[in-house]
């Protein structure tokens, strides 16, 4: 008597279709086993796709055929050949292997005496039609997806900062959950070239988003932040972006600034801050041979020295303590001109104004999402008292709320602490702007090399002597060197798309310049302006880090 098990099969589309039931299928195959005096061994149920053989319940009945080969059926019944497979490779490959084990694999509805050659023509017929109607619905699922996101809705589970709603048309979408909209927005707008991403994951951690760091470093580039969908071409070879019918976190200025950071983070700066000892490696030159200088330790008797040198042939070596010493002290000793306080005072004002900008913006949306909070807490109490919910839930809740509304507290009150902050912080910020050696008191080795490089000629070549030849052109002309030109530095690339208001301030600095003797035109007007713009922006954010902002 032949004995068979039943491999009953379904995916999880194919339920409520007439036929394809487990209950419908089950039932044929015992009729069949009944008709044909056949020992059923055992009945597989199976909820999965017949894409390929990597099935729960078809992998554990071949892990039980290998390891006793005395209990083999002689057959394997389903009814029909796509409830087998939908794959005609993988099904002639199954089906040489449990030959091979002495087992006829059979669809009662479709059978088929694999001795005669013929027949494998109409096996292939029976499971080809199958795979092309797989293939079929696949395709149409990414088109309806395709198209879907052309039209700017975001498919699948909203991304971290997003929560998945459905419209009243009954389409799906995502809007801003909060605090972690709020978090987020504020990670893209800290973000420097020079940030360690890590350290950046770390503080959003603290302040409570939660994520993984992969998916932190995967936030920072995913342009749905910004109100952008990626939409892939048919051919999958190019990405687009669309515009996307959600409410975006951060601008697409904004983004498109962070992932050109991102892009153009200087690897020479990351290898240099491995090292604290070697800071300014990769930023000297040899002052024998003009190579660029490298750099290494040297373990002494009591301890390691760490010096920058030149490669072979040239000898010239030089210890890194005394360098970096020597560097930040020329920067610490230069003397801007006071003519140039009015100047920078301005730019910090406009730093503090965009500053005060976003967070008018963001006190608006922190007291929106703590008005909701406490509602669902009082919505939550409502329910308990009507036994809608249990305690432990009405708990759960009531804590999730009071969590969010601790951290959107601290937030709002970081708010306002920078408009008060900004009343009193000129006179620390331009003491910073006088007295350069400020900006090296308690901050970390990333702000340090932040400032020297704002300060310092790039590739420039150290001797220990002409210090201030390692200063930028634009830096001596405000601290009143006797410079009559800039004529031999970088111009700036683009003094076309210069606002009004730095236009002003451009007028304002050659105005300085010639009550000082000095040659000044537009174009050196804007390499000044730019270094003071960026020395405000450090100097503020020194300051922030320093209050706890």
């Amino acid at each position: 008597m032949f004995s068979a098990i039943l491999y009953i099969r379904v995916s999880t589309d194919e339920q409520a279709q007439k036929g394809y039931s487990q209950r419908s299928q089950e039932e044929k195959l015992n009729k069949y086993c009944k008709d044909n005096h056949i020992e059923i061994a055992q009945t597989i149920f199976e909820d999965h796709s017949a894409k390929n053989f990597n099935r729960p319940g078809w992998s554990v009945m071949l892990k039980q055929l290998n390891s006793s080969k005395a209990s083999r059926p002689n057959l394997i019944l389903f009814t029909r050949w796509d409830r087998f497979s939908r794959n005609t490779a993988n099904a002639y490959y199954m089906i040489t292997r449990l030959e091979k084990m002495g087992i006829e694999p059979q669809a009662t509805d479709q059978p088929l005496d694999m001795a005669i050659p013929e027949n494998k023509v109409l096996l292939a017929m029976y499971i080809v039609t199958a795979e092309v109607e797989n293939d079929r619905r696949s395709l149409n699922i990414k088109q309806g997806i395709y198209k879907a996101k052309k039209e700017g809705r975001y498919m699948g589970k909203a991304p971290i900062g997003y929560v998945n709603i459905s419209m009243p048309d009954g389409r799906k979408a995502i809007v801003p959950r909060e605090p972690e909209a709020t978090l987020i927005r504020k990670t893209f707008e800290t973000f420097e070239e020079t940030t360690s991403v890590r350290s950046l994951y770390k503080t959003a951690l603290q302040k409570g988003l939660k994520c993984s760091l992969n998916a932190f470093f995967n936030m920072l580039q995913n342009p749905v932040y910004c109100g952008r969908i990626r939409l892939p071409s048919i051919e999958g070879k190019t990405n687009y972006k669309v515009p996307g019918v959600h409410i975006p976190i951060i601008s697409e200025e904004l983004f498109f600034q962070v992932q050109s950071r991102i892009k153009h983070r200087d690897n020479k700066y990351i290898k240099q801050n491995a090292n604290s000892e070697l800071m300014f490696k990769d930023s000297l030159h040899c002052p024998i041979c003009l190579k660029k200088l490298s750099g290494s330790g040297s373990t002494g008797r009591s301890k390691r020295y760490f010096y920058y040198h030149c490669y072979y042939p040239c000898s010239y070596r030089v210890r890194a303590d005394y360098v970096n010493e020597h560097l930040l002290s020329v920067i610490g000793c230069l003397k801007p001109e006071k003519v140039y306080i009015p100047i920078f005072e301005k730019l910090i004002e406009i730093v503090y104004h965009r500053l005060c900008q976003q967070k008018s913006i963001d006190k608006v949306n922190i007291n929106r999402s703590l008005h909701k909070l406490v509602e669902r807490a009082a919505n939550a109490r409502e329910l308990l008292v009507k036994g809608i919910i249990d305690e432990e839930d009405y708990l759960s809740i009531k804590s999730d709320c009071e969590n969010r509304i601790d951290i959107l507290g601290e937030q709002l009150n970081d708010a306002y602490r920078l408009e008060a902050q900004q009343k009193q912080s000129l006179k620390t910020l331009t003491a910073y702007f006088l007295n350069p050696a400020l900006l090296f008191q308690k901050v970390c080795q990333i702000v340090q090399l932040k400032v020297a490089a704002l300060y310092l000629q790039e590739n420039l070549v150290y001797s220990g002597t002409d210090i201030f030849h390692y200063i930028k052109p634009e830096v001596q002309m405000i601290c009143g060197f006797s410079l009559t030109s800039m004529r031999n530095c970088k111009r700036p690339e683009d003094t076309a798309n210069v606002t009004k208001e730095q236009q002003d301030l451009v007028a304002k600095i050659m105005e300085v310049g010639r009550d000082k003797g000095h040659e000044i035109d537009a174009p050196d007007g804007l390499r000044i302006l730019s270094f003071l713009s960026a020395l405000a922006e450090i100097c503020v954010s020194i300051k922030m880090l320093s209050e706890g902002n």
